[in-house]
C-alpha cells in the first residue's frame, strides 16, 4: 500500500521503496486483525478499521477463489463525507495455469486485442512472441530461448521472435513452429537452438549465432511488416502453411541451421574429479541462523544409496521414465497409483518386479526398505495433491516436474513445507536432480548426456542447464551434482538453496548458476554467496553465472511463469549482484565451459588442459 504513486506506482516503488508499505500475509490465514492494525497505524485509518477490514478480506477472498496473481486497487479513495472507500480503478491478473477451473473468467478474454500469430502458437502448446528483427528463432525451452535472443543482440543482430517449443514438442508442433516463423515476411534466416539436436552447420553456440547474423544481413529499418493486422497475420500464416505442404517456400533467401552443444563425449576424467558417493558439510549453527529453511538442504545430496519411488507410477510418462532411470543405475523400489485398489505388480514386463500401491503411506509401510525420494510424474492439476501426500508421509526428497501447476496450488504446498523439517521439494516445472558420479537420476533430464565430474549446476531453466552440461563436458570437467529448480514463481527449492547445496557438496569443485529475469532469487543467491565466502577459513569455489532475458520485452511472460521483464530486479541488476559476489558472467551458453575451466585452473583444482 502507498499514499502516492497512482498510475506511476511502479516508478515510485523503484525510486523510493520506503514509500510502498508491504505487509506479508499467510496464505492459510489471510487478512488478520494484526494485518489491519499495521495498515491502520501506518496510514492513520484507525477510524475506518471495520470498513477497511471488510474491504481487505473481500479482496483476499477474491484473490484466493479466483486464482489471481494480482489484485490491485489504484487509487483507493476515502470519501471524507460518507467515510466510505471508493475504488477509482483496479487491475486483476488471473493465473493462466488455472484457466480450466476459472473458465468463467477466461471466457471473457478478448482475443481481438491479441496478435493472431501468438494465438495460433498457443493452440499448439507453443509460446511465440513477435519481436522486431529478421532472424527467426526456434528453440526448445524458455531459458535457452531467452539466451538465444540475448546472444543475437549481443553480437549485433535482432531476433524476429521468441519461440519456446516446450518440453513436450512433437513433429506436428515443430512443423507448426516453422509455419509461424515463416509467416513473418521479415525473416530471412532461421536459427535453431535445440539441445541435443544432431543436425548442425556450426559447432558451438556463439559460432551459430554469429553465422545467423552474417546471413541475415542488416535488420530492416521499418517494422511495418511486423505491424500487420490480425487478419493479415492469419492470412500470411495460412499461405505459408500451404507453401510448406506443397514444398515450395515463398521466402527465397531463408537459411536454416542449428547450434549443437550437447554431444555425448566419452572422455576419461582424472579419478580425483569423480566421487561415487557424495557428502555435504554439516550446517553450522551460525550459518543456519543467518539463512532460513536450511534443515532439509542436505536432502539434495542424492547418491548410490538413494531409494526412489514414483507417484503416478503406472502412467505412460512415469513408466517410460522409470525404464530409463532403472537402466541408468538408480535404485527404484516401486511406486504409487491411486487408480488401483490393492497392491499389484507394475503392468510393464520390465517393471513387473516392482510393486505398485494405492497410497504413499501404504508404500512406506509395505516396502522392506524405506524410500528416500519420490518422483512425482502426474498431471499438473493433480501435482499439488501428490506433493502434499508425500510431505505428509515425510519423504525426504520430492521432485515434481509438471509444467503449469496453478500458483494457488503451490501456495498450499509452500504452506505445508514451511511447517515441517523432514521433506524438501524440487520443482515443479523443472527437469529434476541428477548425480552423474552416482548414476542417480530423479527427473526427466537426458541422463546419457551427463558425464561424472566436478562441476555442480543449479538452474532455473532445464534446456539451458543441458547446454551447461554440454559445455563442461567438452572441457573435460564433467558434472558432480545438477539441480534444476524450475522457473515458476514458487519453487520448492530456490536458486539460493541449490547454490548452498553445491557449496557444501564435497564432490563439487566449481559451480554454474543459471538465472533469468523475474523475481529476486538471483539477488538472494548473490547475497548468500558473498556472505558464505566471507566466512572464516572458507576456500572459495569458483562460480560461473548467466542471466537470460536481457532483451525480453517489458511485461511479457517469457515461457516460464516467473520470467517476466520489468520486475523489481532487472537482468542487469542481477548480473551486477552476481559479479559483486565474485561470479564470472558468461554472455552465452557456449562460454560456460571455457570460463569454468579457466577458473578451476587458476585455483589449481584441475590439471591444465593441453593445447592441441
Amino acid at each position: 500500500m502507498s499514499k502516492g504513486g497512482g498510475t506511476g506506482i511502479e516508478e515510485l516503488a523503484a525510486k523510493n521503496p520506503g514509500a510502498v508499505v508491504k505487509v506479508p500475509l499467510k496464505y492459510t490465514e489471510g487478512v488478520t486483525a494484526e494485518t489491519v492494525s499495521l495498515i491502520c497505524e501506518r496510514f492513520a485509518l484507525q477510524e475506518d478499521r471495520d470498513k477497511l477490514t471488510a474491504l481487505l478480506q473481500r479482496l483476499f477472498t477474491f484473490f484466493k477463489e479466483r486464482d489471481a496473481t494480482l489484485v490491485e486497487i489504484n487509487p483507493l479513495i476515502r470519501d471524507s463525507k460518507t467515510g466510505g472507500f471508493i475504488c477509482a480503478d483496479s487491475k486483476v491478473s488471473i493465473d493462466n495455469a488455472a484457466s480450466k477451473r476459472q473458465s468463467e473468467i477466461f471466457g471473457l478474454r478478448d482475443r481481438s486485442q491479441e496478435m493472431a500469430v501468438e494465438l495460433e502458437a498457443e493452440k499448439h502448446g507453443l509460446v511465440y512472441i513477435q519481436l522486431e528483427g529478421n532472424i527467426g528463432c526456434l528453440v526448445n525451452g524458455a531459458g535457452l530461448a531467452m539466451a538465444t535472443n540475448d546472444a543475437v543482440a549481443h553480437y549485433g543482430g535482432k531476433c524476429a521472435n521468441f519461440l519456446d517449443g516446450g518440453g513436450q514438442a512433437t513433429k506436428e508442433t515443430m512443423v507448426k513452429a516453422f509455419e509461424l516463423i515463416l509467416s513473418d515476411k521479415r525473416v530471412n534466416t532461421i536459427l535453431i537452438a535445440e539441445s541435443g539436436l544432431k543436425l548442425f552447420a556450426e559447432d558451438g553456440f556463439g559460432s551459430a549465432v554469429r553465422k545467423a547474423i552474417e546471413l541475415a544481413g542488416p535488420t530492416p529499418n521499418s517494422t511495418a511488416a511486423a505491424a500487420a493486422t490480425p487478419r493479415e497475420e492469419t492470412q500470411a500464416e495460412t499461405n505459408t502453411s500451404h507453401s510448406l505442404r506443397t514444398g515450395s517456400v515463398s521466402h527465397q533467401s531463408i537459411r536454416t541451421f542449428s547450434s549443437f552443444s550437447l554431444r555425448r563425449i566419452r572422455q576419461s576424467l582424472p579419478s580425483a574429479q569423480i566421487q561415487s558417493k557424495r557428502s555435504m558439510a554439516t550446517t553450522s549453527t551460525t550459518q543456519a541462523s543467518l539463512f532460513s529453511n536450511t534443515a532439509t538442504i542436505p536432502n539434495l545430496s542424492i547418491g548410490p544409496d538413494t531409494k526412489l519411488i514414483y507417484q503416478g507410477f503406472t502412467g505412460k510418462a512415469a513408466t517410460f521414465n522409470a525404464l530409463a532411470t532403472l537402466s541408468y543405475g538408480t535404485q527404484i523400489l516401486g511406486g504409487v497409483s491411486p487408480s488401483i485398489q490393492s497392491p499389484t505388480p507394475h503392468p510393464h514386463a520390465q517393471l513387473s518386479h516392482l510393486p505398485t500401491f494405492p497410497t504413499v503411506r501404504q508404500t512406506l509401510s509395505s516396502l522392506p526398505d524405506k524410500p528416500t525420494a519420490t518422483a512425482v510424474l502426474v498431471p499438473a492439476a493433480h501435482a499439488a495433491s501428490a506433493i502434499l501426500e508425500a510431505i505428509e508421509a515425510e519423504i525426504p526428497l520430492i521432485v515434481s516436474v509438471a509444467e503449469h501447476v496453478p500458483l494457488h496450488d503451490m501456495f498450499r504446498v509452500q504452506s505445508a513445507l514451511r511447517t515441517q523439517s523432514r521433506s524438501r521439494l524440487v520443482g515443479p516445472n523443472c527437469p529434476g536432480i541428477i548425480s552423474p558420479p552416482s548414476k542417480c537420476r530423479i527427473g526427466i533430464m537426458p541422463h546419457l548426456q551427463y558425464t561424472p565430474g566436478c562441476v555442480g549446476i543449479v538452474s532455473k531453466s532445464g534446456t539451458l542447464s543441458y547446454e551447461a552440461v554440454g559445455a563442461t563436458t567438452r572441457e573435460g570437467l564433467g558434472q558432480s551434482l545438477c539441480i534444476g529448480v524450475g522457473g515458476d514463481m514458487l519453487p520448492g527449492t530456490s536458486l539460493r538453496e541449490g547454490l548452498e547445496a553445491l557449496l557444501r557438496d564435497q564432490g563439487t569443485k566449481g559451480i554454474v548458476i543459471l538465472g533469468e529475469i523475474g523475481g529476486e532469487a538471483e539477488m538472494e543467491a548473490a547475497d548468500f554467496l558473498s556472505r558464505w565466502n566471507a566466512g572464516p577459513g572458507r576456500k572459495r569455489k569458483p562460480v560461473v553465472g548467466m542471466i537470460t532475458g536481457r532483451t525480453a520485452p517489458k511485461g511479457r511472460v517469457m515461457g516460464h511463469a516467473g520470467a517476466v521483464a520489468g520486475g523489481s530486479a532487472s537482468a542487469e541488476d542481477k548480473v551486477r549482484a552476481l559479479e559483486a559476489a565474485g561470479v564470472r558472467i558468461a554472455v552465452h551458453p557456449g562460454e560456460i565451459g571455457s570460463l569454468m575451466r579457466e577458473l578451476l585452473e587458476e585455483q589449481g583444482l584441475v590439471v591444465k588442459k593441453e593445447v592441441e
